[in-house]
């Protein structure tokens, strides 16, 4: 688990680390790299893309102003100790006034110290930008995305806009083998057209009207780390085509270049795309969804996450306020905020807390402060009672799928409303289809031995019908347990 997760510790060698501190730092989980004074920043911005821990030996005014100047150019992926030989009171006292996080003196360096440094380090690891993981749902997710960052799989994050998939994919990286290296985010919807190929893959100088030098692309930059493709649906398929070659191959090959070159990369891709529709209807290769799918993780609403809201709404709280106000929610805030169905998720609640915390004044948000996007557009559409209990709040999708799976479905005549809900959740003819499609693959299963002969009465192969199971059971649906054969 993450408790256990190896943090990198930067050690000023101005005090070179002895056997003793060096078996404390192993015993806490800290894995120490001695650095001359004057090397930490460039090591920071070159070797390192995650928290890490910086340890800087007491000196005198330039120790503070070295402090200072991390703090502010890494702002909160390091966790910086000042170590002290002695009892040095007035360099502390500035130390902390810049910014560091703990101060360490000679008798103070033993195991338990370090082993709290190492613990807050990890805490700092886990809330990356502003996702919190209380609600039990989080927690299995945090559980998931460690099991999957530690191997070398391509993951593809999926869920709706705004619920945290850059911040799992960055944990992805942390909890991998290459957290050490580059994470490299990249939004492909931002990405221009004429130019995309370039980016990614990089370019030689006199490749097209402008390129007075070569430049590396993404790929490249990202070269033993990770390179983050969100919205990879957006992607023009021509470079679609490019982008599979370069995973399949692990190589590139620059625009204006013959030559291809190897690269090391671990890719994890985000969309908010149904990609299975788009496939469908030939706007995304099948090909590069099965590579870029080996592992997909389903990242839920925040909706679906009840206990995550008020944790995360404190949190923000505490980012956005003013360091002189204690700003608290009232309880009618708090449940105002737990009463919103939350379309925009994370992003959305952030925004909500931002404006409450301008016009409250003295630091108390009651519910008048909170401002939700949908009143800004229009009617408030998505308000539910205060204690409802999270069943309710599912999709009319979900909600009709529980019924049939469960044999509550009021048969005949409930099948028109079950397929107006289902038709609903996924708008269009394609939604219909799917809903019924599920529907007779369920019966179907329901009523043969084996999945053999299932797929035999329903006229595809057995391939076939274990990716329609896979995507039902994507959807939540239970599939009734048979032989394979």
């Amino acid at each position: 688990m993450y408790q256990d997760q190896i943090i990198d510790l930067i050690w000023d060698n101005s005090s070179p680390i002895d056997s003793t501190t060096m078996g404390m730092l192993t015993k806490a989980g800290l894995r120490p790299h001695a650095l001359a004074i004057g090397d930490i920043p460039t090591h920071v911005v070159s070797k390192n893309s995650g928290p890490c821990v910086v340890c800087i030996h007491g000196r005198d005014q330039s120790t503070i102003e070295l402090i200072e100047v991390m703090r502010s150019q890494f702002g909160s992926s390091l966790y910086i100790v000042l170590r002290l030989e002695g009892a040095e009171v007035d360099l502390a006292v500035e130390a902390v006034k810049v910014g560091v996080d703990d101060v360490i003196s000679a008798d103070m360096d033993c195991q338990s110290r370090w082993d709290k440094v190492a613990d807050l380090a990890r805490v700092r690891l886990i809330k990356n930008d502003s996702y919190v993981f209380v609600d039990e749902t989080s927690q299995h997710l945090l559980a998931l995305v460690e099991r999957v960052g530690a191997s070398e799989v391509t993951a593809l994050m999926h869920g709706p806009t705004g619920s945290g998939k850059e911040v799992l994919a960055r944990l992805t990286h942390d909890f991998s083998p290459r957290r050490s290296g580059p994470f490299i985010p990249v939004n492909c919807a931002a990405l221009p057209e004429s130019l995309a190929e370039s980016l990614l893959f990089g370019h030689t100088r006199g490749a097209f009207t402008g390129a007075t030098r070569s430049t590396d692309g993404f790929f490249t930059q990202a070269h033993g780390g990770t390179l983050f493709l969100d919205e990879i649906g957006e992607l023009t398929l021509p470079l679609q085509a490019k982008l599979l070659r370069a995973i399949q191959e692990r190589e590139i090959i620059p625009v204006g270049s013959s030559e291809s070159s190897k690269v090391d990369v671990r890719i994890v891709a985000a969309t908010n795309l149904d990609l299975r529709s788009a496939i469908r209807v030939g706007t995304f290769r099948e090909d590069l969804y099965f590579r870029v799918s080996t592992f997909r993780i389903n990242v839920p609403g925040l909706k679906s996450r009840l206990d995550d809201i008020l944790p995360l709404a404190n949190f923000f709280l505490v980012k956005h306020g003013s360091d002189h106000k204690d700003y608290q929610l009232s309880p009618e805030a708090s449940s105002k905020l737990l009463s919103y169905a939350w379309p925009g998720n994370v992003r959305e609640l952030e925004n909500v807390i931002q404006r409450a915390i301008v016009l409250s004044s003295d630091g108390s948000i009651d519910s008048t402060h909170l401002i939700f996007d949908e009143l800004i557009a229009g009617p408030e559409t998505n308000q539910i009672p205060f204690g409802t209990e999270r069943s309710v709040m599912e999709s009319p999708f979900d909600r009709a799928l529980r019924r049939y799976e469960t044999g509550h479905s009021e048969v005949q005549e409930d099948s028109v409303q079950t397929n107006s809900e289902l038709t609903e959740a996924s708008p269009g003819l394609q939604g219909a289809m799917d809903a019924n499609e599920f529907r007779i693959i369920v019966e179907t299963i329901k009523n043969t031995r084996t999945r053999k002969e299932a797929a035999d009465v329903l006229g595809i192969s057995q391939r076939t019908l274990r990716y329609k199971i896979a995507r039902m059971r994507e959807k939540g649906i239970s599939v009734p347990k048979r032989q394979s054969a």
